[in-house]
């Protein structure tokens, strides 16, 4: 009994679309390589998986097929096609900064005379929108500021106090030290005997009371 025949659709389970997809690269490669040797033909393969994973195979050098391929009548008809969709992208480009760069300008309040009411008034609006945001980005960077600021100086202030402490400390260590080196000082003796001067006698004087005076 045969086998029934296959619906050609994408097969949604990703593990056996995976399987087939070797399989028939496989094959493909096989019926590529039984044209090159049965017919003297040079064939290149080209194939990019559903991931974008390049798998390819040639007869020959698949660098010469393809530069063969180009100088041919479809060659040249893909080069011709190549080189309209490069003029196309660039055009849009230009447009599209030919349209950038006149916003610009509008952004800037140049060139706003040939404006319409509804085209001031969209202006408007972004410009206010641009303005907020402005705003809000300008009152952020300088919250920020303070905070670093406040930051700054409570750090400097910390530092201020640890070093007073410190000279405080080391002013009391000197205080102290010369108080030990003044105690420690040998005391100077006092003379033992009082200086003859001090021991003279007065001459003996009469009463003047008891004689009369």
């Amino acid at each position: 009994m045969g086998r029934g025949k296959i619906e050609i659709k994408m097969i949604e389970n990703s593990t056996n679309r995976q399987v087939t997809f070797s399989k028939r690269r496989g094959g493909l490669k096989k019926k590529a390589q039984e044209l090159s040797v049965l017919c003297d033909a040079e064939v290149a393969l080209i194939i990019f998986s559903s991931t974008g994973k390049l798998h390819e195979w040639s007869s020959s050098s698949m660098k010469k097929i393809l530069e063969r391929y180009q100088k041919s009548e479809h060659g040249l008809g893909l080069m011709d096609y190549q080189h309209q969709q490069l003029l196309c992208e660039m055009r849009r480009i230009t447009k599209e900064n030919e349209s950038l760069q006149e916003r610009l300008r509008h952004m800037n309040g140049q060139e706003v005379n040939s404006m319409k009411l509804p085209e001031l008034f969209k202006l408007e609006e972004q410009l206010e929108k641009a303005t907020n945001q402005v705003r809000r980005r300008k009152d952020h960077v300088l919250e920020n500021e303070k905070i670093k600021a406040r930051n700054k100086m409570r750090r400097m202030e910390e530092e201020h106090i640890i070093l007073q402490g410190m000279l405080d400390q080391h002013q009391g260590h000197i205080e102290e030290d010369n108080v030990n080196f003044l105690l420690c000082q040998p005391l100077k003796k006092m003379p033992t005997a009082f200086p003859a001067t001090l021991l003279r006698l007065q001459p003996n004087q009469p009463n003047l009371q008891d004689i009369g005076y």
